[in-house]
């Protein structure tokens, strides 16, 4: 029987970070995968059109080419020969009326950009990014760094010795605000708040929640300082990348290999059982990437599970559905405002009220009546993506109902069961892509192929992503920090000795960033 000294459940990036740091430094690891292929949310399909490259599910890089877990491990990756490509466009949105503003990674071109619009603006806009960027290393330190360690324990010092305790207590305090607040306060112009509004869904937030103002500054930081990197040729590389890193240190990968039990004794992990009856033994522990609710209703036996632990992981919290739709283009498309054709992520969004209006219709089981479509244009940052002269649109909705009672349009009839079904997305998809096409005049009759894909569909591909939600579960402050994924358990470390807890579901939460997998790894090495 082969021995290891680490079972990862899973191969998302989490995973695999965790895997590569643990296989570099001697640790004989191995990572298991329920599905037919690596990679957990990253997914590139060239199948759906000759010649097309499509990410189905994560796509930016920003997180992950800022993250620690890359600047460890950017070296061994590259050396396999994947490469990333960049953008001088990174963010954009338009109105449905038409509006728009694109953002660039030029600091002074955004501020000339939005001073055309509002000149308030554009001094409001430089203020954020400048104070922003004085506090990001702090904030970073916050979302790096275990939250019960000493690393924090010396950083709140450390801040407590610059700022003061006034100070610090009005830092956090702001780090409260909701996206509304910060935009009303600051911004005048529809076209800059229908930018940044958006900004939050892509952290799990809504904007009238609490700290969604923190995850809109972050989001909007890290485009106007890095871009929108993406993977040249499909982020699938990347998966490919870290499973040679891994196999060069004589870790071993697995797929159609579903765990099924964590094995425990004497309240120590000791290794896990998969669908076939197999027994990986583990040595040194286990780390599963994996969601609260599977790791303690269905791997661990009742038995194991702390009275309060069974509680809490009962009242955790999933979050809205998402959907998306690809779109394969014999034609680039030719946007009303042609600059938008150089952006590589952009919104189509009326801004605050109508992001409410429509996470309100969705958590409350409806079809949005307009809901924000985000799209991500691959080819503008990879070329290599599409044939010339042909393109890919990427459009994701993160204001869609895990399950469905009605529609807010009134124009489509939902199935009494209330669940997604073929024949519901498709209807639901063709309403965005035919308002999409008032923005893009060669839409509609351009599109050699589409794939839709909703949050059954989602969940189906994802045993992470449960009813859909991309962010395995809500990201309100009550389910972040201290309190992600359980309050009872101390960072990622869960009451069982040994057992390792990771993915989108702990903390810093949901992100392309790896750092939950590196957080454990860097523990485990210590």
């Amino acid at each position: 029987m082969e021995r290891y000294d680490h079972i990862i459940i899973g191969s998302g990036l989490n995973s695999l970070v965790c895997a590569a740091l643990l296989a570099k430094n001697g640790k004989k690891v191995c990572v298991l995968e329920r599905n037919s292929e690596l990679g957990g949310c990253i997914r590139t399909d060239t199948e759906l059109a000759p010649g097309f490259i499509i990410d189905l599910m994560s796509i930016s890089h920003v997180q992950f080419i800022t993250s620690p877990a890359y600047a460890e491990l950017k070296d061994e990756i590259h050396a396999t020969g994947m490469e990333y490509c960049f953008t001088q466009f990174p963010v954009g949105v338009i109105t449905p009326e038409g509006r728009s503003l694109v953002l660039t990674t030029d600091h002074q071109d955004n501020l000339q950009r939005i001073a055309k619009i509002n000149p308030d603006d554009a001094q409001a806009y430089d203020q954020m990014i400048q104070k922003f960027g004085q506090d990001s290393g702090f904030i970073f330190s916050l979302l790096g760094n275990e939250p019960l360690s000493w690393a924090s324990v010396k950083m709140l010092y450390r801040q407590w010795r610059s700022r003061g305790v006034a100070g610090l207590i009005s830092f956090f305090r702001n780090l409260m605000h909701t996206s509304r607040f910060w935009i009303d306060s600051d911004f005048s112009s529809v076209e800059l708040k229908a930018l940044v509004a958006p900004m939050s869904l892509h952290g799990g937030i809504s904007p009238e929640t609490p700290m969604s103002s923190l995850m809109g500054k972050l989001i909007t930081f890290s485009f106007s300082q890095v871009g929108d990197p993406m993977v040249k040729g499909g982020s699938y590389e990347l998966v490919k990348a870290l499973k040679k890193v891994i196999e060069k240190y004589n870790g071993t990968l697995l797929c159609n290999q579903e765990v099924t039990a964590i094995e425990v004794a004497n309240n120590q992990a000791t290794g896990v059982t998969t669908a076939d009856g197999q027994f990986y033994p583990a040595s040194k522990g286990v780390i599963g990437n994996v969601t609260p609710t599977q790791l303690n209703q269905r791997l661990i036996a009742a038995e194991h599970i702390p009275d309060e632990i069974a509680k809490q992981t009962a009242e955790y919290q999933y979050g809205r559905g998402c959907m998306m739709i690809h779109l394969v283009l014999d034609e680039e498309p030719q946007w009303l405002d042609p600059e938008m054709k150089k952006v590589a992520f952009l919104h189509v969004s009326a801004g605050l009220d109508s992001i409410n209006k429509a996470i309100s219709e969705a958590e409350r089981g409806l079809l949005p009546e307009q809901g924000t479509t985000c799209i991500v244009q691959p080819v503008s940052v990879d070329p290599s993506r599409a044939p010339q002269g042909k393109s890919i649109l990427w459009l994701q909705l993160l204001e869609v109902p895990k399950q469905i009672k009605g529609d807010a349009r009134g124009e489509i009839t939902v199935p009494e069961d209330g669940l997604w079904n073929d024949e519901i997305k498709e209807m639901y998809a063709d309403r965005v892509v035919f308002d999409l096409g008032k923005h893009i005049a060669n839409l509609n009759n351009n599109i050699i192929s589409r794939k839709t894909l909703s949050p059954a569909d989602l969940e189906q591909m994802n045993i992470n992503l449960v009813g859909g939600d991309p962010y395995s579960g809500q990201c309100g402050i009550e389910q972040s920090f201290l309190f992600r994924p359980l309050p009872s358990n101390k960072n990622h470390n869960t009451s069982i000795k040994g057992l390792f807890h990771i993915g989108a579901s702990t903390h810093p939460g949901p992100g392309l960033g790896g750092m939950s997998g590196y957080l454990v790894a860097k523990t485990l090495l210590k």
